[in-house]
Formats: structure tokens, sequence, C-alpha cells
């Protein structure tokens, strides 16, 4: 078993999407164009749009693993990875009512559950825990744990004293993280 932790690479978008869609949201939405699509634009793309700080757990060469984080005042570096998600936009909006409104419901209620918890608190954080899955096959052999070491090292390098983490109970596996607030 050799694990090595990298950074994302343009290619590592599709098995990110993998690891998203066994993490979040296997089983919920059938169609998997739809599944494809919705994953893209409810994680991959904001993802994206707001991490400085990115890793990829390899397990014997292929991707079981992936970590981003961002930090205030440090610009996204990952926006160059993104293609076209027209594609991708234009079957959401091709769906039939029910199948579209069910996933703009799910992105509404991700997004007024962000705002609820962070209301108030915007400032009080340098940094983000903004992503953070692994695949079935990693679980149980500290590929997590690894990923995590990287993001803190991350923080502890650029003097990222406090970190937000949002988490839900959307994900398919039991989730828990103990962290003392970097002093």
């Amino acid at each position: 078993m050799n694990v090595e932790i990298r950074e994302v690479r343009k290619e590592d978008i599709e098995p990110i999407k993998t690891i998203t869609i066994e993490a979040f949201a296997k089983g919920f939405i059938e169609d998997e164009q739809l599944l494809d699509a919705a994953v893209t634009m409810m994680f991959v793309s904001p993802i994206l749009n707001k991490s400085s700080f990115g890793r990829v757990a390899t397990l014997d060469g292929e991707v079981v693993g992936v970590i981003f984080g961002s930090r205030v005042g440090e610009a996204p570096t990952y926006r160059m990875l993104q293609e076209d998600y027209t594609k991708e936009m234009l079957h959401l909006l091709n769906q039939e009512n029910d199948d579209r409104d069910l996933f703009v419901q799910l992105t509404n209620s991700t997004n007024e559950a962000y705002k609820k918890l962070i209301q108030g608190k915007e400032h009080e954080f340098q940094g983000c825990l903004e992503f953070f899955a692994v695949s079935e096959q990693a679980r149980g052999k500290k590929v997590g744990k690894k990923l995590l070491n990287e993001l803190f090292s991350y923080f502890t390098e650029t003097n990222t004293d406090k970190i937000y983490v949002y988490t839900d109970t959307m994900s398919n596996y039991g989730f828990m993280i103990i962290m003392a607030l970097f002093v």
C-alpha cells in the first residue's frame, strides 16, 4: 500500500467527482448525467472557485481522497482546472420540473444552512476546510488523516489560527473531527 499526497491536477477532476458522488450523493439521484451535473455544479465548481489549497491522496497511483481549503486574503488557485460546464448546466435546465426542482431545493437548502451557520461570524475565521472526502476503498487506511495533516500544515505555515469547518448530514458515512483551534 503506497499512499502519496500531492497537489491537485486537472486530470484529478473526474476521480474527485467519483469520490464526491460516492461520499455525498450515491443513490440520491439515479440518472448518471443528472448526478454528474449536480455534483459538478454543487460541489466541484464552487470548491475550485474558492480554494487556495488542494491535495489528493493516491493509493498505488489511483486518486482515493481529496481535500481543499482556503485562507482569507489568498487568491483561489484552482479555477484554471475548471472546464466548460455549459453541458452540465444545460442538462440541469432541461430536466423535468420535479428533477430540476429537487436540484434547486437541494442547492437552496445547502446555501441557507451555510448562511445561518456562518451569519455574524464571517470575520472570525482566517481559513476554511472547503471540502474533504475519501473513497470507500481507502477508508480506515489513514488516508484522511494524512490529508488533514497536509491542510493543517498549510494553515500553520500561513499563520492561520482559526478555521471554519462546515459539515452536514448528507454524506453517507459518519464523520467526526476533533480539532483544537490553532493557538
